[in-house]
């Protein structure tokens, strides 16, 4: 990613990019790589019939342009809802594959994981998408331990009183 205040800086920047790419058998990938008109300057656009600011995905993040409470511009991230999905999937994969090992274990990958996910993806203005994960994150590791035999091993009472503290531990030591 990169940022610039002129359109003609950015297209210049893109064209002498693709030319020293080339210099050593590389090449610009179209689906990933586009100009857009981003940040305050493109908030008018609208009043002038051009496209205005849009989101765009970058390292797991939605990137948008948002407003501070004093009404300054700030580039707002948010979790991008794919990885969110696709995480939680591969997530739940992996405590259903340590049934086997045993409750500790699921506990102490689903504890490794959230402080992970916790600090990359704990950034301002990310507290809603971080505490969504935490929280379905917590609904797999219930599912998964009381499936480890034919009983139901635990109630959501008990859960809470045992294991929610997994989740505020991640985020202190975030």
């Amino acid at each position: 990613m990169a940022c610039f205040q002129r359109e003609a800086d950015a297209r210049r920047f893109l064209t002498e990019m693709t030319e020293r790419l080339a210099q050593f058998d590389l090449e610009v990938e179209p689906s990933k790589t586009a100009i857009l008109r981003f940040g305050s300057q493109a908030m008018g656009c609208k009043a002038r019939d051009v496209q205005g600011p849009r989101t765009f995905s970058f390292l797991g993040f939605t990137h948008y342009v948002g407003w501070s409470r004093t009404g300054r511009f700030v580039v707002g991230r948010k979790t991008d809802a794919k990885r969110l999905c696709k995480k939680l999937k591969l997530f739940g994969e992996r405590l259903r594959g340590l049934r086997s090992e045993g409750g500790r274990a699921m506990l102490d990958y689903a504890r490794r994981h959230l402080r992970g996910h916790i600090q990359y993806y704990g950034v301002s203005g990310n507290s809603r998408g971080v505490s969504g994960y935490v929280y379905f994150a917590m609904g797999l590791l219930f599912k998964w331990l009381n499936r480890r035999s034919q009983r139901r091993s635990l109630n959501w009472k008990r859960f809470g009183d045992a294991y929610t503290p997994i989740a505020a531990d991640c985020a202190h030591r975030a």
